[in-house]
């Protein structure tokens, strides 16, 4: 008889199967449809930057090992702090052998229930939403596991339920969609604010629309105004400081005097066509400084104070953490935390302890700072609501925050160190993507109960009717790219994605706010089905809604979708007709290999007749020969606007600048100095801009399109 024992398990196998485990995808389709596999190499690169050794079989073999104690733990102590259900759908808990163990809820409203996990170790079915204590009674006893149980509705608080709540006999909203930085008053030094929103908000709201969308108010670097995009924020937790606008909350006396001393040099400022970040944030800063040490010492100023100590309370310890990295940023050498100091790098370090002792004042500037954002906010959407909109402010979610900034400083262990978020090589970027933005750890999402998402969630809803995840694939699936590497060498990593959709969908409901996801790109199998099945809106943009070619007419468009003509990073309507983005994308150097610019000119030139054709553009529908400038911009503007207001979509929102008839764009992704993103400003304030009677009658065609498709 042979003694010679079977070959043991590949060790590629071994590898695939580890990589696959903690959630790296080794095949996908690329934007082409081209399978795409990672190779071994990449891998293991990977692995070791995800904390699961793998650069031998014996290495493999002990990270298998450890995943599969952490997925099935053999005691439940060792269970995550939350466990998410389905309402009225039966919870497994993930535990080794928990068939039969005793446990005890209470519930949110009170109400008690108990008994024992049944033979698959699951617990009953829960119908109350909601976050409940969730009680284990361990083998002694005498002793018990507490753990949060969430239990998510079926889907998201919708327009469907807005609709009925007004008896609507369908979804038909519209609104408009704003870059809040843009904005112009009198007296913003500079910077649009939340007082510039509040007034664009009541013209609106008179106009009919029920919704204005915003760009990001994640904080940004209080102490660096040069790292302004709102889309690489410090911390998306907390809020921009340089939107604040002290007329939400103090007198005009009170404001007066705290202004004198800068009034001409904010007078000087609000007048630029471009923003002067650092100029005007610090500016502003110093204005607001002085508004705050009123508040502080002066006995007429009691009931702010009292305000913003409420504001401090409720804030808690990560709002303390957030303003103390603000403070401790503006001491420090290294703009980057990573190089501070060492015990400046622990933010609950005695170092960190003693530094905010010395500097208590600072600090309590900057919880200051946030106080009056927050109440900002709360004042327009309270305001918007009560003139007449349906759903006021939706806030924007950016997909990551910056790896030097707050957030990362906090809470390091929620997010990846040593990988930014990004997307691979695809039909508009050969070598891919890198945004240089850090994401959440799906681990540590988890080993915190995801308190960081949960936090981004309410920080966001706090003060809104409405949510627009940017990048929503990212929930599934996200292209993480190792520091020091090009985007080529990043790798799929899957996320949990049933849970966190069930916890935006709890947050919805609490919130009764609707979600948009931004679902644009390379966008896998089935996920847009799984989205629209929790009442996630998708995004659908004028220039990609096409069949071939050809533009959809608009009853065409998917009706599980929010429709826009445009994006902060797409051509505004009037810009791509008249080829603006073209000349930018030619005068900076950023075509495609292969790419000719009369080719490009071409090609637009058929896809404006196949514009013209879609809109019903009276009069031109059949002139082959259309040339930029040989019809009316503002007829083409008019068309687009109808034809998006036309769709069943059950949101339209329109840009501002589309609204208005501007042509230059937000931004050009893939530049920074070259092309003067996020600076942009209006070239008037928006209610007067919006008293232009050809704006008016776009205004109210398109109110009377979609008012009628509800009614």
């Amino acid at each position: 008889m042979s003694t010679a024992q079977e070959p043991g398990p590949d060790a590629g196998a071994q590898l695939r199967q580890l990589a696959e485990s903690v959630g790296l995808l080794c095949e996908w389709d690329g934007s082409d449809n081209q399978p795409q596999t990672l190779s071994e190499d990449r891998q293991r690169t990977m692995l070791a930057r995800l904390g699961w050794p793998a650069g031998d079989a014996e290495e493999v073999a002990a990270s298998l090992a450890r995943w599969q104690a952490r997925r099935w733990p053999a005691a439940f102590e060792h269970l995550p702090p939350m466990l998410i259900a389905d309402q009225g759908q039966l919870t497994q808990v993930p535990v080794a052998d928990s068939g039969g163990c005793a446990f005890a809820i209470r519930l949110e409203s009170g109400e008690t229930m108990d008994g024992h996990l049944d033979d698959n170790g699951c617990l009953p079915a829960i119908q109350e939403t909601g976050y409940h204590h969730l009680c284990f009674l361990t083998e002694r006893g005498d002793d018990s596991v507490s753990r949060i149980l969430a239990v998510a509705p079926p889907r998201c608080f919708t327009l469907d339920d807005i609709a009925r709540e007004h008896r609507h006999a369908q979804p038909s909203y519209w609104g408009v969609a704003v870059q809040l930085y843009g904005l112009r008053r009198e007296g913003d030094a500079g910077i649009g604010d939340l007082q510039a929103l509040d007034d664009l908000c009541a013209v609106v709201a008179r106009a009919g629309a029920d919704a204005v969308a915003i760009s990001p108010l994640h904080a940004s670097f209080a102490a660096h105004p040069e790292r302004f995009s709102p889309y690489s924020p410090s911390s998306r937790l907390f809020y921009n400081v340089w939107h604040a606008s002290p007329e939400c909350v103090f007198d005009a006396e009170t404001l007066a005097r705290a202004q004198a001393p800068f009034s001409e040099a904010m007078a000087q400022q609000a007048g630029l066509e471009l923003i002067d970040w650092p100029t005007s944030a610090r500016l502003k800063l110093s204005m607001l400084e002085r508004l705050f040490l009123h508040v502080q010492r002066d006995e007429s100023a009691l009931a702010w104070r009292s305000q913003l100590v409420a504001f401090r309370r409720d804030g808690g310890g990560s709002l303390e953490r957030h303003c103390l990295f603000e403070v401790l940023q503006a001491h420090a050498e290294h703009a980057d935390w990573r190089q501070w100091p060492e015990a400046w790098r622990d933010p609950r370090g005695a170092a960190v302890e003693a530094f905010a002792e010395q500097h208590r004042e600072a600090i309590t500037f900057a919880v200051f700072l946030q106080w009056l954002v927050a109440a900002g906010l709360d004042r327009v959407q309270n305001n918007a609501r009560q003139a007449g909109m349906a759903v006021g402010l939706i806030a924007d979610l950016a997909v990551g925050a910056d790896p030097t900034g707050s957030q990362a400083w906090s809470d390091p262990e929620e997010l990846f160190p040593g990988l930014s978020v990004g997307s691979p090589p695809d039909d508009f970027n050969a070598h891919g993507q890198n945004w240089g933005v850090a994401a959440f750890s799906p681990q540590g999402l988890v080993d915190s109960g995801y308190r960081g998402f949960l936090a981004m969630l309410r920080a966001s809803l706090a003060h809104a009717g409405g949510l627009r995840i940017d990048h929503i694939l990212g929930l599934s699936r996200l292209w993480l790219v190792p520091e020091g590497e090009t985007a080529q060498q990043g790798a799929y990593l899957r996320y949990p994605l049933d849970d966190l959709l069930r916890l935006v969908s709890l947050e919805s409901w609490r919130h009764r706010a609707i979600v948009i996801g931004e679902d644009l790109g390379t966008v896998e199998a089935g996920l847009r089905d799984r989205l629209a099945a929790r009442g996630v809106l998708g995004m659908s943009v004028m220039w990609f809604e096409r069949e071939g070619e050809a533009f959809l007419p608009a009853e065409a468009w998917r009706q599980t979708t929010m429709a826009t003509t445009s994006t902060h990073d797409l051509p505004t309507v009037a810009g791509w007709w008249l080829e603006n983005d073209l000349r930018w994308r030619n005068r900076l150097g950023l075509l495609k290999a292969g790419e000719d610019p009369a080719e490009l000119s071409e090609q637009r030139r058929q896809d404006r007749r196949r514009l013209v054709s879609a809109c019903e553009l009276d009069g031109i529908a059949s002139d082959d020969g259309i040339a930029s400038d040989s019809v009316d911009v503002e007829d083409v503007i008019d068309a687009v606007l109808v034809h998006v207001a036309k769709t069943s979509t059950p949101l339209a929102l329109f840009p501002l600048e589309d609204l208005l008839g501007l042509k230059e764009q937000a931004n050009l992704p893939g530049t920074f100095d070259e092309h003067p993103n996020w600076r942009r400003r209006l070239p008037v304030p928006a209610p007067q801009a919006l008293k232009d009677p050809v704006v008016q009658q776009r205004l109210s065609r398109i109110d009377g399109i979609r008012r009628g498709r509800r009614t």
